[in-house]
């Protein structure tokens, strides 16, 4: 018999609910959709798994990281984001501002000319 995926109560039914209806991208409702499973309905990870769409081995991976982190294993930052950018988003639309009257006049604006102006 295959050892039963529970998850520790860190939310409530309701508020699990909540953040499954609030979730902003479908990774993370799939994940919120895998705890609700284990706190509702305890049972096998491959149960689980089959009920929500997702592989034995990702149920166990998000049940693992909800038991241990709690709320903060689902409602991680992403992977998008600005991470190696010299200027800030106002700095670089300030510093590409100059070069948008030539564009707009026709003319072409080099890698050149940029380099030379940062």
């Amino acid at each position: 018999m295959p050892r039963v995926s529970r998850v520790l109560p860190h939310l409530s039914v309701e508020e699990v609910q909540k953040k499954m209806k609030t979730a902003t991208n479908f990774r993370r409702q799939q994940k919120w959709f895998i705890i609700y499973n284990a706190l509702v309905d305890p049972r096998p990870a491959a149960q689980i798994a089959l009920h929500t769409g997702t592989s034995k081995r990702t149920v166990h991976q998000v049940i693992s990281d909800y038991n241990r982190q709690g709320v903060a294993a689902v409602e991680t930052p992403g992977t998008g984001g600005r991470r190696r950018s010299y200027l800030s988003l106002a700095e670089e639309q300030e510093f590409l501002a100059q070069f948008i009257d030539s564009g707009k006049k026709g003319l072409i604006t080099t890698i050149s000319k940029v380099k030379r102006a940062y």
